[in-house]
């Protein structure tokens, strides 16, 4: 039985190796935000005590987590990654909710953090795994691609040649379909666990992730659209279908990020 509840560690930071800057700076703001909040969100508040009670630790400060979350990257790259976390004016972090968890839960192994599936499954059946996933999550992708050109062609102003990251809160769908045909390709080698290309995986790793990412945020931030009426903007069709389809959609990247993750970290290791 459980006694209560408690702060679970953040998340594996990925990795940043052979990422373009963007790239790179995207990832650390992904990781950030997967694992802090706005206090606004869940943290309580007493004005009688002086504003926001932290109860689960904090306030948490985004340049002191994510340089020591990221030693690897450039300053300049973190400091860029901070600006993009604190543009809406937030500087005091809280845990995200999801980091609170029942003190009885167990947390998967390295690379399954994400809900890849049982701790004990070997690298070999996560590989199995994985080509199905990466199929349902190409049919998403599939299905996406054409909302955005059906958003686009409807929207006043808005031509086909605008680029698809233009869109406020909208991921790169390309760069995710590259990367699963790219994924595809490793796993077809005849010796995938010890000769796939770690930087191609390392990549696959941040597109998928930040494509959950994109998702969860659509989800999150449902409630607050649809009482707006923000639907109705551009990239409201792929609103909707991210709210609609987001169980299938986590259900497949979720273990995908995870054992790309652990895929990547083996054929590291046996280098």
């Amino acid at each position: 039985m459980s006694s209560g509840l408690e702060l679970k560690d953040a998340s594996a930071p990925p990795s940043l190796d052979g990422l373009e800057r963007e790239e790179r700076v995207e990832a650390m703001v992904e990781w950030f935000l997967d694992n802090f909040e706005d206090p606004a969100e869940h943290t309580p508040h007493e004005s009688a005590e002086g504003g926001y009670q932290y109860i689960w630790g904090g306030p948490y400060d985004a340049l002191d987590q994510i340089s020591s979350t990221f030693p690897e990257a450039e300053q300049d790259e973190i400091e860029e990654a901070v600006d993009e976390v604190q543009s809406d004016g937030i500087y005091d972090w809280a845990p995200s909710d999801g980091r609170i968890q029942p003190d009885d839960y167990d947390e998967p192994d390295e690379g399954l953090e994400l809900g890849g599936g049982p701790a004990s499954a070997s690298l070999s059946d996560q590989l199995e795994a994985l080509g199905g996933q990466l199929d349902r999550i190409e049919g998403h992708v599939a299905a996406l691609l054409k909302l955005r050109d059906d958003d686009e062609t409807g929207a006043a102003g808005i031509g086909h040649n605008r680029p698809p990251e233009d869109l406020d809160g909208v991921i790169d769908l390309a760069a995710v379909q590259e990367s699963i045909e790219e994924v595809r390709t490793e796993l077809a080698k005849p010796d995938r666990e010890n000769d796939a290309d770690a930087e191609k995986l390392a990549l696959a790793e941040t597109r998928f992730r930040r494509f959950l990412s994109w998702v969860r945020q659509q989800v999150a931030e449902a409630p607050g659209n649809l009482v707006k009426g923000a639907v109705a903007a551009a990239g409201g069709l792929m609103f909707n279908y991210a709210v609609q389809h987001q169980q299938d959609l986590i259900r497949a990247l979720e273990p995908a990020v995870a054992t790309v993750g652990s895929w990547m970290m083996a054929v590291q290791a046996w280098f």
